[in-house]
């Protein structure tokens, strides 16, 4: 992680404000103290500061970045190395490693996941000492935008320890600091994610500063927490903060499954607004077949797994026939492109989603089972299942135990949630299922294998990242 910390910031401020301060070439060569002079001029007043962070959301959705959607996405990546997703071509070895669960060290996404992370963590922590160093912000932009910033912050390790195990914890741009940082354990980044989250919530509004929901709030930060609880088995933790915003009453739950991912979807809690000009969202871009798969197309496991008159397979999944096959893909986006290079953009009506409300009701069921409060459960459960138009629970079995209840929440994630974010894998992993799921229909599987090795080239960055993930 021996990277040129400065320019890459310097660069980042250059390419959303080049036209406030200076060109690129000559901030890049100026020396410190100039650089300083220049970072406190994009945080200036309250409009250059806020263009600060949006810069972050932009940086999020570039095109090879860990958070974009795109094919080397942690949306893609992580539903090839579960059960979601195939890789059309295996002699593309670099993705066809993670459907095989055969990651080499080497790996250009494992590369690309680890650096996008880290540069964003980095521009984070930038926003936030730009901020607190500034003296020309209004009290309560400034505290919005410190806790979007310790939000992205928070959001990104969580993201990193959920796919490589302890990673550095990286809450500063002492660069010199940063690009010798050891590992940090998985327990004491989850404390840090924690601590940022808190600390964002109570800085951020309860209202969206826009029209749309594509920057944070602090209902926003109470999902990430109520889902960093349940996977740290804080069942009553994550019980409260679902209830938060399940109860706050700016979110519901889309009744036509086809609007849930659309940009006025009433369901979203957190969105991130595509930029490019030529398409809607990359998850559009990449599933949506009109031909034969460019990338990746559905396990068909993953579509026979859905009940009987479910509407989620009718709404969210389709079909491309080529007169021999049959290809399956995710559509939950209903819109592949946006226009062409030289024709006008189409209106952007779909955003990548982040958060929405479905999540929140599946955390709430899962640890009120775990809290023996099995009709709960079971009412958080079935208006999930309600909404796709299944038999609820309630009626059927509502005396059922809290291990086959356990089973019901995780098929309903499952069913629910697939090729958003990478659930399906984590979700096998936080609940020791990925063994016994995984290793029927991958053939090579091992347990190691629910961790992806940390980059080749960062150990040669960083000697003190030490040892490798086990199995690589």
């Amino acid at each position: 992680m021996k990277i040129n910390c400065k320019s890459i910031y310097i660069a980042s401020i250059c390419l959303y404000f080049g036209p406030i301060i200076m060109g690129c070439d000559e901030l890049l060569d100026i020396d410190e103290p100039n650089s300083k002079v220049s970072i406190e001029t994009v945080f200036r007043d309250d409009g250059t500061a806020t263009s600060a962070v949006t810069g972050l959301y932009t940086e999020m959705l570039y095109a090879l970045n860990f958070a974009s959607g795109n094919y080397n996405s942690v949306t893609a990546l992580a539903g090839l190395s579960s059960d979601e997703l195939i890789n059309y071509w295996p002699t593309n070895t670099t993705e066809q490693q993670f459907y095989d669960n055969n990651i080499v060290p080497q790996n250009d996404d494992i590369l690309s996941v680890w650096t996008s992370a880290y540069k964003v963590i980095y521009q984070a922590n930038s926003v936030f000492e730009g901020l607190t160093n500034s003296s020309g912000l209004t009290a309560a932009v400034r505290e919005q935008l410190q806790g979007e910033a310790l939000f992205v912050r928070a959001f990104t390790h969580f993201y990193l320890i959920n796919l490589f195990g302890a990673v550095p914890l990286i809450t500063s741009t002492d660069y010199r600091k940063n690009t010798s940082a050891p590992r940090s354990s998985v327990d004491q980044v989850y404390d840090q994610v924690i601590v940022d989250l808190l600390a964002a919530q109570t800085l951020m509004s309860g209202t969206y500063t826009t029209s749309g929901r594509v920057r944070p709030n602090s209902f926003t930060a109470m999902a990430l927490l109520a889902r960093v609880y349940l996977y740290r088995k804080d069942w009553a933790n994550a019980d409260v903060l679902a209830s938060n915003v399940i109860n706050e009453g700016t979110y519901q739950i889309e009744s036509d499954l086809n609007n849930v991912f659309t940009s006025s979807s009433t369901e979203a809690i957190w969105q991130l607004q595509p930029l490019a000009g030529d398409i809607n969202t990359w998850e559009g871009n990449i599933f949506i077949l009109d031909s034969e798969p460019a990338f990746y197309y559905l396990n068909k496991d993953l579509v026979d797994f859905f009940e009987v008159g479910d509407k989620r397979l009718e709404s969210w999944t389709g079909s491309f026939e080529n007169g021999s096959d049959t290809f399956y893909y995710p559509f939950k986006y209903k819109v592949k492109y946006g226009g062409t290079a030289s024709t006008p953009p189409m209106s952007v009506t779909e955003y990548s989603m982040v958060f929405r409300l479905a999540e929140q009701y599946l955390i709430r069921a899962e640890a009120r089972a775990h809290l023996e409060n099995y009709a709960g459960a079971i009412s958080d459960l079935d208006a999930i299942r309600g909404r796709a138009d299944l038999p609820l629970i309630a009626d059927t079995n509502p005396t059922t135990g809290k291990s086959d209840l356990l089973l019901l929440i995780e098929n309903e994630r499952r069913s629910e949630l697939f090729t958003e974010w990478g659930h399906r894998w984590f979700d096998l992993k936080r609940t020791d299922r990925s063994t016994e799921v995984l290793s029927a229909s991958k053939a090579d599987w091992q347990p190691t294998d629910v961790l992806y090795p940390l980059p080749d080239l960062e150990f040669t960055r960083n000697p003190n990242l030490k040892d490798q993930n086990e199995g690589y």
